[in-house]
């Protein structure tokens, strides 16, 4: 080393002195008077993402993440965060529809009297279960209620429409009116009379149900209320204003 160059080659060092070529610092090691912590570092080369490093430089690791097993493809620093979906709300417990308890309830004991409002109940009771998503529960029972409320209103139909079709014109005339017309055609004079003569009284047994054709017998008193004969009719279609008629014979003795 020396105050002054010696020639090409030297090189001046940080302390002030000249030195030979031979002596001359490599690229990793400190030039003499600096300590090793004071050797200016290498300019890291980071390279951009998803372009390659350069030749001779690992890839950078961006970061340290989870050892990756076998099978197991590293984590990708740029994905997506995924965050779970919301849990669903708690299910609240169902309770049974009143209308459609009612429904039923009307229907099995009123019959067809209940089912004329047990129906439209089961069909309300129904529609407020659908509607309800959920806290309304009972759709079976308001489901039975209409099937029992239109069984029974199918039998009053038929109740009404069976005697008809076979007849039935009315439920008759009362006791006292048939009792009182019988006798008047036992002991009347008129062509389809009998003028029967000493006839106290007449008691009749109306039919079931007024139906053309049905027969029904009366029993006609003397004068000291023994029986002398017997009235036999048979129902016939009522008058065109609705008089209830019939077809009679008078047959005598007891």
């Amino acid at each position: 080393m020396s105050g002054v160059s010696g020639g090409t080659g030297w090189w001046l060092a940080s302390d002030g002195r000249w030195y030979p070529p031979e002596l001359a610092p490599s690229p990793v090691d400190a030039p003499p008077g600096l300590p090793p912590s004071a050797h200016p570092s290498p300019v890291a080369q980071v390279p951009v993402p998803g372009h390659p490093a350069p030749t001779g430089q690992p890839p950078p690791t961006w970061g340290a993440g989870p050892p990756t097993g076998p099978g197991r493809a590293p984590l990708d620093p740029f994905a997506p965060t995924l965050y779970p979906y919301p849990a669903a709300p708690a299910p609240v417990d169902a309770t049974t529809s009143p209308m459609a308890v009612w429904a039923l309830v009307l229907v099995l004991v009123l019959g067809a009297v209940g089912a004329l409002v047990g129906i439209p109940l089961a069909f309300v009771a129904r529609s407020r279960i659908r509607a309800s998503r959920g806290s309304l529960k009972g759709s079976g029972l308001a489901l039975a209620a209409l099937i029992i409320g239109f069984v029974w209103v199918g039998l009053l139909v038929l109740a009404i429409a069976i005697p008809t079709f076979l007849g039935v014109t009315g439920s008759g005339p009362s006791v006292q009116t048939l009792d009182a017309n019988v006798l008047g055609q036992v002991t009347g004079s008129a062509p389809n009379d009998f003028g029967i003569t000493g006839v106290r009284g007449v008691t009749c047994e109306p039919p079931i149900t007024w139906t053309t054709g049905t027969r029904f017998i009366c029993v006609v008193y003397g004068p000291i209320g023994n029986q002398v004969g017997r009235y036999v009719g048979t129902v016939d279609p009522n008058a065109p204003d609705g008089t209830y008629q019939w077809n009679g014979q008078y047959v005598p003795g007891a």
